[in-house]
């Protein structure tokens, strides 16, 4: 029996959001999986697969999904995951890249900490409109004089990206004020992909 996970949906939402979801026929999901379907007002059926519905009743679903609020709190769940990370990565930075070690605990500090929506863009501006998510993930240099740490920030660039591309998406569909938050995120989570991708290339340079 194949298991949907969280990161197959996150993936597929990242490229294409979508208000409806059918499992594969004899799959199931993991309960990360249903909850992020549930945070993201993803219609399903339940983990029991089911007849195709109409194109009419899909669509009717799918506009009765995309009128439901978000669940934020999902997004600070997010946040508190990739500032651990973040923070992580802050500490094996240390005394390699400093510049990258002291932006990654400032912003990994915060996010882990957060408990709100709010937290997350404390003394932040609002942002306004659509946000662009990080691009492509940079790629180290495979050689013996890039040390390993250089690789990590490739992989937490690669996250970001995932986790913002699928927060964008949903932002289209997420209120004034909850919009405004999540493009101010999104932002701060570009910004960071920006000192990493810096941080690679001087890595590259100097080999």
């Amino acid at each position: 029996m194949h298991y949907v996970t969280e990161d197959e949906l996150r993936e597929a939402y990242s490229k294409e959001p979508f208000g409806t979801y059918e499992l594969p026929k004899g799959a199931r999901l993991t309960p990360s999986a249903r909850q992020f379907l549930i945070d993201f007002r993803v219609e399903f059926d339940g983990g029991e697969p089911t007849p195709v519905a109409g194109a009419h009743g899909q669509a009717a679903k799918g506009m009765a999904s995309a009128r439901q609020p978000l669940d934020l709190g999902a997004l600070v769940h997010d946040a508190n995951l990739l500032g651990t990370r973040l923070r992580l990565l802050a500490r094996r930075s240390l005394g390699i890249d400093n510049a990258v070690a002291r932006q990654a605990e400032a912003v990994g500090r915060r996010w882990q900490g957060a408990t709100t929506p709010a937290d997350l863009v404390a003394d932040k501006p609002k942002a306004e409109g659509t946000c662009d998510p990080p691009g492509p993930p940079p790629q180290p240099a495979f050689d013996a004089g890039v040390h390993p740490v250089f690789f990590e920030m490739a992989y937490v660039h690669a996250q970001l990206g995932r986790f913002t591309r699928a927060w964008a998406n949903a932002q289209a569909k997420a209120g004034p004020e909850d919009a405004r938050t999540i493009g101010a995120w999104i932002t701060e989570a570009a910004k960071v992909c920006e000192v990493l991708e810096a941080a690679v290339e001087r890595a590259g340079e100097e080999v």
